[in-house]
C-alpha cells in the first residue's frame, strides 16, 4: 500500500514538472515573437502562460521551493506597484511630489472626483503589475524544475537564440528593404535586429545566451568517459565520441552567435559579448569537462583563445559598428531623467508611467522622438519608483551575490554548475 502510494505521487510529481516544463517552453518561444512581446495582444497571451504556470506551480507543490531572501524579493516586487493603487484620502494629494499640475488638471476637466493614488497614471502602473507576472512565474517555474528538465529548457533557449542570429544574419544579407524585417519600421534597419524592434535587443539576448554556450562547451570537453581520461591518447579519442559531437555542435553554436553579435552592429552589445568570452574563459578554464580532464595545457589552450577571440574582435568594435543615432542622445535623456527623478522624488511617478510622463521634461533636441524607455533601466526605476525602487534594486544586487556564494564552490562541478555559472555571466552583463 505504501509503495503503490509512493509511485501514484512520483508520477504526480513528475506530470507536474512535464506540465511546468511544457508551459515554460511556450513562453519561451513566444516571448520574441510579436516584435519581442511589444504588442497589447502578446502581452496578453505571455500573462495567460504565465498565470497558467503558476497555478501549475502551486498545484505541484511550492514548499522549499525558493529561500527566505528571495521570497522577500519577490514579494516586495509584487507589494510595490500595488502601493502606488492605493486610493489615498484627497487632502494628502498636495503632500504628493510632482503631482499639482496632474491634480489641477484634473480638476480643470471636471475629475477632481476621482481618487488619488501615488501613481501619476494608474492604468500603466496595473499594466506593469500585470507584467510582473511573466518573471515571477518563469523564475518559480524554473526553481520547481530538477537539472533534468532544466538541461532540456537550457536547449530550447540555445535554439531561440540561434533562430533568432540566424534571422538576423538574414536581414542583414537582405539590406534594409528585406522583408524578414517581417514589417517593422525602424532606425536599425541595416543591422541584424531578428523579431526585436531594436537591435540592442537582440544583443542583449545573444550576450546572455553566450556564456552558457560556453559553459556547455567547455564542460563537454574530454568527457569520453572511462579512467585514462588523463592519457592524451584516450583524452583526444573523445571527439568520437557524443559527447565529442556535443562539443562540436556547442562550439557551433558559440561561433554562430557570436557572428550574429557582430551583425547586430550594437557596439555595447559587441563590448559586453566580449566581456562575457572573457569572463567565462576565466570561470571555466581551469575547469575543462568539470575536472580540468586537460590540465594546465589546456587552460592555457583556452584562455589562449579567448584572448585571441577577444584581440581579432577589437578591430570589429571599432569598424564594423554603426552609431545609433539615438547613442549621441542618451546623455540628453539621462540629463532629462534626472530632473524627473528630482521633480517626483522620493516616490517616483509609479511603475510603468516612465512614457506617458516624460514628456513633461523632453528637451528641444528630442523633439523629433517619441521617448518610450529611458534606454537606462536603473534611472528608469528611480523614476517611476523614487526611494523605494533603489532600495529594491540594492537588495537585488545583494540577493545576486548571494547566489555567487552558494553556485561557487570547490566542490566538483556538474553540467548543471557549469550552466548556472553561464547564467550568472550572462545576467552580469546584462
Amino acid at each position: 500500500m505504501t509503495h503503490s502510494h509512493h509511485s501514484r505521487g512520483a508520477r504526480s510529481l513528475e506530470v507536474g514538472d512535464a506540465v511546468i516544463l511544457g508551459l515554460l517552453v511556450a513562453l519561451m518561444l513566444f516571448a520574441p515573437l510579436f516584435r519581442a512581446g511589444q504588442l497589447p495582444l502578446a502581452v496578453m497571451v505571455l500573462e495567460f502562460f504565465a498565470l497558467a504556470l503558476l497555478v501549475a506551480v502551486l498545484w505541484r507543490g511550492s514548499r522549499g521551493l525558493v529561500s527566505p531572501p528571495e521570497w522577500l524579493v519577490l514579494s516586495l516586487l509584487v507589494v510595490f506597484p500595488l502601493l502606488f493603487l492605493i486610493p489615498l484620502p484627497a487632502g494628502l494629494a498636495g503632500w504628493l511630489p510632482g503631482r499639482e499640475i496632474y491634480t489641477t488638471s484634473l480638476s480643470l476637466l471636471g475629475f477632481g472626483s476621482l481618487p488619488i493614488r501615488m501613481s501619476v497614471v494608474p492604468v500603466e502602473t496595473e499594466y506593469a503589475l500585470l507584467a510582473l507576472l511573466v518573471p515571477i512565474a518563469v523564475f518559480l517555474g524554473t526553481r520547481a524544475l530538477g537539472p533534468r528538465y532544466l538541461h532540456r529548457l537550457v536547449l530550447v533557449l540555445l535554439a531561440v537564440a540561434v533562430a533568432e542570429s540566424v534571422l538576423g544574419l538574414m536581414q542583414f544579407g537582405g539590406g534594409k528593404d528585406s522583408g524578414l524585417y517581417l514589417g517593422m519600421t525602424y532606425t536599425h534597419f541595416g543591422s541584424a535586429v531578428g523579431t526585436f524592434t531594436n537591435k540592442n535587443h537582440l544583443a542583449g539576448l545573444i550576450e546572455m545566451v553566450l556564456p552558457i554556450v560556453l559553459a556547455l562547451l567547455l564542460y563537454s570537453l574530454g568527457r569520453a568517459g572511462g579512467e585514462n581520461r588523463r592519457n592524451w591518447r584516450h583524452r583526444l579519442s573523445f571527439f568520437g565520441s557524443m559527447s565529442g559531437h556535443a562539443a562540436f555542435l556547442y562550439g557551433f553554436v558559440a561561433l554562430l552567435l557570436l557572428v550574429g553579435l557582430i551583425f547586430t552592429q550594437s557596439r555595447a552589445g559587441i563590448a559586453l559579448g566580449m566581456l562575457g568570452i572573457l569572463l567565462s574563459m576565466f570561470a571555466f578554464a581551469r575547469r575543462i569537462g568539470g575536472d580540468n580532464v586537460y590540465g594546465a595545457a589546456g587552460t592555457v589552450v583556452v584562455v589562449g583563445i579567448g584572448l585571441g577571440i577577444l584581440v581579432g574582435m577589437a578591430p570589429v568594435l571599432d569598424r564594423f559598428t554603426k552609431i545609433d543615432p539615438m547613442e549621441d542622445l542618451r546623455w540628453t535623456m539621462a540629463s532629462a531623467s534626472i530632473a524627473g527623478i528630482g521633480t517626483f522624488f522620493p516616490l517616483g511617478s509609479g511603475p510603468g508611467t516612465y512614457a506617458a510622463v516624460f514628456p513633461a521634461f523632453q528637451p528641444t533636441e528630442l523633439g523629433q522622438w517619441f521617448i518610450n524607455y529611458a534606454h537606462n533601466d536603473y534611472l528608469q526605476w528611480l523614476f517611476e519608483g523614487g526611494l523605494v525602487a533603489g532600495l529594491l534594486m540594492l537588495l537585488m544586487l545583494v540577493l545576486y551575490l548571494y547566489q555567487w556564494g552558494r553556485v561557487w564552490t570547490s566542490e566538483t562541478w556538474s553540467r548543471f554548475r557549469f550552466v548556472q555559472v553561464g547564467a550568472g555571466i550572462g545576467i552580469l552583463l546584462m
